[in-house]
């Protein structure tokens, strides 16, 4: 298992949410994609669906990488997720855990993030 493919793997997909170009989806995720803090997202069309919706909702919308590491089959990311809503910027810590199969990222998991 190639750890760096991995990681860019995921980092293709955050560039889909970066950019809005739903097209990445086909080419990171499973069709049996799913992601377990939002299960009704499920598979790349389901995704494009709601990359869209956050994009129309917060045009602003930006992950930023602060760390990211590959085990195995897991990589797991510490991010953080800027955007702006009713003129109020927002900023959010995140943590992910992903799965890949094949070339394609295949689940993920949101952990909590607590700031020191």
């Amino acid at each position: 298992m190639n750890t760096d493919r991995n990681k860019d793997l995921v980092r293709r997909y955050l560039e889909m949410w970066n950019t809005g170009n739903v097209e990445l989806a086909d080419e990171v995720l499973a069709s049996n994609w799913v992601d377990h803090a939002h299960p009704e997202v499920t598979g790349p069309e389901s995704v494009k669906q709601s990359l869209s919706q956050v994009r129309a909702a917060f045009p602003d919308f930006r992950i930023t990488i602060k760390s990211i590491v590959s085990e195995g089959d897991m990589v797991a990311i510490r991010a953080t997720i800027q955007r702006t809503h009713q003129g109020k910027e927002s900023t959010s810590d995140v943590m992910w855990f992903v799965r890949i199969a094949d070339g394609k990222m295949t689940e993920m998991w949101t952990g909590s993030v607590t700031s020191s």
